[in-house]
Protein backbone atom coordinates (compact mmCIF):
# COMPACT_ATOMS: atom_id res chain seq x y z
CA UNK A 1 0.00 0.00 0.00
CA UNK A 2 1.42 3.39 -0.96
CA UNK A 3 2.38 5.95 1.64
CA UNK A 4 0.86 9.43 1.61
CA UNK A 5 4.15 10.69 0.19
CA UNK A 6 3.07 9.10 -3.12
CA UNK A 7 0.03 11.40 -3.20
CA UNK A 8 -0.77 15.10 -2.94
CA UNK A 9 -1.40 16.02 0.69
CA UNK A 10 -4.47 18.13 1.38
CA UNK A 11 -3.11 21.63 0.60
CA UNK A 12 -4.77 23.15 3.67
CA UNK A 13 -2.70 20.86 5.89
CA UNK A 14 0.70 21.82 4.49
CA UNK A 15 0.34 25.51 3.63
CA UNK A 16 0.35 24.81 -0.11
CA UNK A 17 0.12 27.77 -2.47
CA UNK A 18 -2.55 25.77 -4.34
CA UNK A 19 -6.19 25.40 -3.34
CA UNK A 20 -7.81 21.98 -3.23
CA UNK A 21 -9.54 22.68 -6.56
CA UNK A 22 -6.18 23.63 -8.09
CA UNK A 23 -4.61 20.42 -6.77
CA UNK A 24 -7.42 18.37 -8.31
CA UNK A 25 -7.09 20.25 -11.60
CA UNK A 26 -3.35 19.56 -11.67
CA UNK A 27 -3.94 15.88 -10.99
CA UNK A 28 -6.65 15.73 -13.67
CA UNK A 29 -4.19 17.11 -16.24
CA UNK A 30 -1.50 14.74 -14.96
CA UNK A 31 -3.73 11.68 -15.44
CA UNK A 32 -5.17 12.99 -18.70
CA UNK A 33 -1.64 13.36 -20.10
CA UNK A 34 -0.90 9.71 -19.25
CA UNK A 35 -4.11 8.62 -21.00
CA UNK A 36 -3.68 10.82 -24.08
CA UNK A 37 -0.03 9.97 -24.70
CA UNK A 38 -0.89 6.29 -24.22
CA UNK A 39 -3.72 6.58 -26.77
CA UNK A 40 -1.35 8.29 -29.22
CA UNK A 41 0.84 5.17 -28.91
CA UNK A 42 -2.19 2.87 -29.49
CA UNK A 43 -2.44 1.90 -25.81
CA UNK A 44 -6.06 2.51 -24.78
CA UNK A 45 -6.89 3.23 -21.17
CA UNK A 46 -9.65 1.47 -19.25
CA UNK A 47 -10.14 4.09 -16.55
CA UNK A 48 -8.81 7.49 -15.49
CA UNK A 49 -9.50 8.87 -12.04
CA UNK A 50 -8.56 11.42 -9.43
CA UNK A 51 -9.37 10.32 -5.89
CA UNK A 52 -9.09 11.17 -2.26
CA UNK A 53 -6.97 8.76 -0.25
CA UNK A 54 -6.81 8.31 3.49
CA UNK A 55 -3.94 6.53 5.15
CA UNK A 56 -2.74 6.27 8.72
CA UNK A 57 -0.44 9.22 8.05
CA UNK A 58 -3.15 11.52 6.69
CA UNK A 59 -5.45 12.37 3.82
CA UNK A 60 -4.46 13.42 0.35
CA UNK A 61 -5.29 13.21 -3.33
CA UNK A 62 -3.88 11.07 -6.10
CA UNK A 63 -4.77 9.82 -9.53
CA UNK A 64 -4.62 6.57 -11.43
CA UNK A 65 -4.84 5.59 -15.06
CA UNK A 66 -5.38 1.95 -16.04
CA UNK A 67 -4.60 0.51 -19.46
CA UNK A 68 -5.63 -2.35 -21.71
CA UNK A 69 -2.95 -4.88 -22.45
CA UNK A 70 -1.48 -3.62 -25.69
CA UNK A 71 1.92 -4.08 -27.25
CA UNK A 72 4.13 -1.11 -26.48
CA UNK A 73 7.87 -0.68 -26.36
CA UNK A 74 9.76 -0.04 -23.14
CA UNK A 75 10.48 3.46 -24.47
CA UNK A 76 6.76 3.94 -25.10
CA UNK A 77 5.98 2.89 -21.53
CA UNK A 78 8.49 5.44 -20.29
CA UNK A 79 6.92 8.19 -22.45
CA UNK A 80 3.50 7.39 -20.98
CA UNK A 81 4.92 7.54 -17.46
CA UNK A 82 6.76 10.82 -18.07
CA UNK A 83 3.74 12.48 -19.66
CA UNK A 84 1.87 12.90 -16.37
CA UNK A 85 4.33 15.29 -14.80
CA UNK A 86 4.48 17.34 -17.99
CA UNK A 87 0.69 17.49 -18.21
CA UNK A 88 0.57 18.89 -14.70
CA UNK A 89 3.40 21.37 -15.33
CA UNK A 90 1.82 22.53 -18.60
CA UNK A 91 -1.49 23.06 -16.79
CA UNK A 92 0.17 25.04 -14.00
CA UNK A 93 1.90 27.26 -16.56
CA UNK A 94 -1.28 27.77 -18.60
CA UNK A 95 -3.21 28.67 -15.43
CA UNK A 96 -0.54 31.17 -14.33
CA UNK A 97 0.27 29.04 -11.29
CA UNK A 98 3.73 27.75 -12.15
CA UNK A 99 6.38 28.63 -9.56
CA UNK A 100 9.24 26.69 -8.00
CA UNK A 101 6.91 25.67 -5.15
CA UNK A 102 4.09 24.47 -7.41
CA UNK A 103 6.52 22.76 -9.79
CA UNK A 104 7.72 20.64 -6.86
CA UNK A 105 4.14 19.46 -6.28
CA UNK A 106 4.05 18.14 -9.86
CA UNK A 107 7.24 16.09 -9.44
CA UNK A 108 6.50 12.45 -10.20
CA UNK A 109 9.47 10.41 -9.10
CA UNK A 110 7.16 7.42 -8.59
CA UNK A 111 6.20 7.50 -12.30
CA UNK A 112 9.86 7.81 -13.30
CA UNK A 113 10.94 4.98 -11.00
CA UNK A 114 8.12 2.73 -12.23
CA UNK A 115 9.10 3.43 -15.84
CA UNK A 116 12.77 2.67 -15.20
CA UNK A 117 11.90 -0.59 -13.46
CA UNK A 118 9.44 -1.68 -16.16
CA UNK A 119 11.92 -0.83 -18.91
CA UNK A 120 14.64 -2.80 -17.12
CA UNK A 121 12.37 -5.86 -16.98
CA UNK A 122 12.01 -5.57 -20.77
CA UNK A 123 15.78 -5.35 -21.33
CA UNK A 124 15.82 -1.58 -21.89
CA UNK A 125 18.03 0.68 -19.78
CA UNK A 126 16.98 4.17 -18.74
CA UNK A 127 19.74 6.05 -16.94
CA UNK A 128 19.22 9.03 -14.66
CA UNK A 129 22.79 10.31 -14.72
CA UNK A 130 25.51 9.77 -17.24
CA UNK A 131 25.48 8.92 -20.90
CA UNK A 132 22.77 6.91 -22.62
CA UNK A 133 23.58 3.39 -23.73
CA UNK A 134 25.41 3.44 -27.07
CA UNK A 135 22.66 1.38 -28.74
CA UNK A 136 19.46 3.47 -28.87
CA UNK A 137 17.42 0.28 -29.18
CA UNK A 138 18.72 -0.81 -25.76
CA UNK A 139 18.39 2.37 -23.72
CA UNK A 140 18.02 6.10 -23.24
CA UNK A 141 18.49 8.76 -20.60
CA UNK A 142 15.54 9.88 -18.50
CA UNK A 143 16.21 13.39 -19.81
CA UNK A 144 15.63 12.18 -23.40
CA UNK A 145 12.41 10.42 -22.38
CA UNK A 146 11.19 13.40 -20.37
CA UNK A 147 11.90 15.93 -23.12
CA UNK A 148 10.08 13.85 -25.73
CA UNK A 149 7.13 13.38 -23.35
CA UNK A 150 7.05 17.15 -22.74
CA UNK A 151 6.92 17.75 -26.50
CA UNK A 152 4.16 15.15 -26.96
CA UNK A 153 2.07 16.70 -24.19
CA UNK A 154 2.45 20.13 -25.80
CA UNK A 155 1.49 18.74 -29.21
CA UNK A 156 -1.51 16.89 -27.75
CA UNK A 157 -2.51 19.66 -25.32
CA UNK A 158 -6.05 20.19 -26.69
CA UNK A 159 -6.78 16.48 -26.15
CA UNK A 160 -5.18 16.51 -22.69
CA UNK A 161 -7.29 19.51 -21.72
CA UNK A 162 -10.49 17.92 -23.06
CA UNK A 163 -9.94 14.74 -21.02
CA UNK A 164 -8.97 16.71 -17.89
CA UNK A 165 -12.04 18.96 -18.16
CA UNK A 166 -14.32 15.92 -18.54
CA UNK A 167 -12.65 14.28 -15.58
CA UNK A 168 -13.18 17.35 -13.40
CA UNK A 169 -16.81 17.68 -14.56
CA UNK A 170 -17.62 14.13 -13.45
CA UNK A 171 -18.85 14.12 -9.83
CA UNK A 172 -16.65 11.15 -8.91
CA UNK A 173 -13.65 12.41 -10.95
CA UNK A 174 -13.63 9.18 -12.98
CA UNK A 175 -13.84 8.41 -16.70
CA UNK A 176 -14.12 5.00 -18.32
CA UNK A 177 -11.86 4.04 -21.17
CA UNK A 178 -14.83 4.34 -23.55
CA UNK A 179 -15.51 7.88 -22.35
CA UNK A 180 -11.86 8.80 -22.90
CA UNK A 181 -11.94 7.20 -26.37
CA UNK A 182 -15.05 9.20 -27.28
CA UNK A 183 -13.35 12.43 -26.18
CA UNK A 184 -10.17 11.59 -28.07
CA UNK A 185 -12.01 10.67 -31.28
CA UNK A 186 -12.24 14.36 -32.08
CA UNK A 187 -8.59 15.03 -31.24
CA UNK A 188 -6.41 12.11 -32.32
CA UNK A 189 -6.30 10.94 -35.92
Amino acid sequence: MPHLGDHRTDPALVGSPLSLDQVRAGLAHHEAAHAVVAASLAVPCTRVRVMRVTRADGTGWTGATSYDDAPVSAYGLALIAAAGEHGELHHLAAAGLLSPATARTACSDHDRDTAISAARSLGFTIVLDGPAPADHDRGATWTEVSEEARDLVAELWPAVTAVAEALLANPDFTLTGDEVSDILAGHLH
